[in-house]
């Protein structure tokens, strides 16, 4: 056969299994080559909407697991990524559960939103995902689109009628990651499309048959399908037949290994911070798939050093068995090899990928997942935590005092998000304490530290409204010079909470109640002097002057309760 005759050969065949491919209920499942007739309005609508269906599954699923991070199911989350068998056999469970390692990234990312595991852990899990989602080549019985379709409708109707009520959460979380395996069905549904059009198949005509442009094809039709899986199982289904020697199936997959990687990292900017870290992960997986396995290619084919391909052929000497081999290779020895370059893999995507302001600040010093064991230590880390938060608040006012350095400095909203993250894990932990069978010291010190809790929490409100107020409005108005003398006698008072809470010493806690004794009418009294002789005060300035002197009272009585708790340790 002339050279030509078949290249060509091997390019149609590429093109149209692209245009008709789903993954095969068979591995050696003949594939129906056929251009599809319809629109190029309607390829496109799939394709957009696939990604809307994606990214809305990605943030749905997201909210329902944050509804279910606390008991049993956040339990074995953390104790099963804790162990290299378990993250493991939850890697390959994932991958081969979403036929995608970049999916698993994904809902690996929501997780680790949720709280339910540290970023680190996610790595060993999202590089033996990918290798899970190969066992897809020989193991995938049930069409993608219709166990998605399934999932989705048994969820929606868990949702709908709360049969049971219980699991609601759980019904919410796998219709998300229904939506996510659906989404990315919809696009290579639409996608593969594109590929069956004569401009296409003229586009790919003017491609050889050397090793290198196997590895373009991979990529270019990567970016089409959205899927190096589905375009491994066609490389697979293609050397079967026998157009495609191991060789250029071997740089196909490579190619649709890196085509996945560059499409991670575009759809990787929906997340932030340390849920974009995970996503890292499988970016840098990715990379050191292609890298690696390229290089072991070419020392093999140009040096004549048998390595991975030649394993492949000593196992069978069936083209589509050495092909499935071969893909099963890759992935589990790009798995173990980027398993053995995790510490480098960290420095790397923790540098590239910083977490946010708000998850930095929203870390506990103090308390930790066990901490609620023992009550009487629980307590006493609860209470560390809570003088820790109390401390941040001057913080929220010297970003207003001072202009020049806000660049430098969080902004309120920042602290206050943090404060809520932290003060719903100090209540957790006293939750869980409660649980416990308490004797009459522990059982004071709860009440206390709750008490002190309640207190905390009011306070930051008023300070971040506070804070918030001054911030838009002109500090250097008459309002604005009365509203600045306000903050400063509110963030003197809280120092002074402060001295009194770090020294327990008598004399600062009576020197708190007396700054916070009831000033009600002494404020009433300077409000209606104040409007009467500012006459040209304009409503805005009046209704700030309102506002900050309002939340001044609050202050204040809420510091006076604070002090009271303190006074009756």
């Amino acid at each position: 056969m002339k050279l030509y005759e078949l290249v060509n050969k091997r390019i149609f065949a590429w093109s149209v299994a692209v245009a008709g491919s789903t993954f095969s209920p068979v591995l050696y499942a003949a594939i129906e080559l056929k251009s599809t007739d319809q629109p190029l309005l309607e390829l496109f609508a799939l394709v957009l909407g696939g990604i809307g269906i994606f990214l809305t599954g990605i943030h749905f699923a997201g909210s329902h697991l944050q509804k279910i991070t606390g008991g049993s199911f956040k339990s074995i989350i953390s104790k099963i990524s804790e162990i290299h068998i378990g993250a493991f056999l939850w890697g390959v469970f994932l991958g081969l559960f979403t036929q995608s390692g970049k999916a698993t990234a994904f809902i690996l990312a929501d997780f680790v939103q949720a709280g339910m595991i540290k970023t680190r852990r996610c790595a060993p899990v999202v590089f033996w995902g990918n290798a899970g989602s190969s066992l897809i080549v020989f193991a995938s019985m049930l069409s993608v689109k219709i166990f998605a379709l399934i999932v989705l409708g048994i969820t929606a109707l868990g949702i709908t009628f709360h049969i049971p009520k219980r699991l609601v959460n759980a019904y919410g979380a796998l219709f998300g990651l229904a939506m996510v395996m659906y989404g990315l069905y919809l696009v290579k549904e639409g996608a593969a499309g594109f590929a069956g059009f004569d401009w296409a198949q003229q586009w790919l005509d003017y491609l050889g048959s050397f090793p290198i442009l196997s590895f373009i094809v991979g990529f270019v039709l990567t970016l089409l399908v959205q899927s190096n899986l589905a375009i491994m199982m066609i490389t697979i289904a293609l050397s079967a037949a026998g157009i495609l020697t191991l060789e250029e199936a071997a740089m196909a997959i490579f190619g649709a290994q890196a085509g996945t990687g560059l499409l991670t990292y575009i759809f990787s900017f929906h997340s932030k911070g340390r849920p974009r870290q995970v996503v890292g992960y499988q970016i840098a997986y990715d990379a050191i798939a292609t890298v690696s396995f390229v290089v072991l290619f070419y020392l093999e084919t140009l040096l004549g050093i048998p390595l991975v391909l030649a394993l492949a052929k000593s196992l069978s000497s069936e083209p589509g068995t050495q092909a499935v081999a071969f893909a099963l290779i890759y992935q589990f020895g790009a798995a173990a090899i980027a398993m053995g370059l995790r510490g480098p893999v960290f420095g790397h995507v923790e540098k590239r990928f910083k977490p946010s302001a708000i998850e930095v600040l929203s870390e506990t010093e103090f308390l930790h997942e066990r901490a609620a064991d023992s009550p009487e230590t629980g307590l006493i880390l609860a209470e560390k935590e809570q003088f820790r938060m109390m401390k941040r608040l001057p913080l929220y006012i010297d970003y207003v005092r001072e202009k020049d350095a806000r660049q430098s400095k969080e902004a309120p909203p920042a602290y206050h998000q943090a404060f809520l993250d932290i003060s719903g894990k100090i209540g957790d932990a006293l939750s869980l304490i409660s649980g416990h069978s308490l004797n009459p010291t522990d059982s004071d010190h709860l009440i206390k530290v709750t008490k002190l809790q309640e207190q905390l929490i009011t306070l930051e409100d008023i300070v971040y409204r506070l804070t918030g107020f001054l911030a838009h409005h002109d500090l250097d108005s008459k309002a604005g010079e009365l509203g600045r003398g306000i903050m400063e006698s509110v963030d003197f008072i809280i120092l002074t909470a402060i001295d009194a809470i770090e020294s327990q010493d008598e004399d600062e806690i009576n020197t708190l109640a007396m700054l916070t004794q009831d000033r009600t009418d002494m404020m009433d009294r300077f409000r209606r002097n104040y409007f009467n002789s500012e006459q040209e005060l304009s409503r805005e300035d009046r209704n700030f002057i309102l506002d900050v002197t309002i939340l001044f009272e609050n202050a204040i009585q809420t510091l006076a309760r604070y002090g009271s708790v303190l006074k009756n340790r």
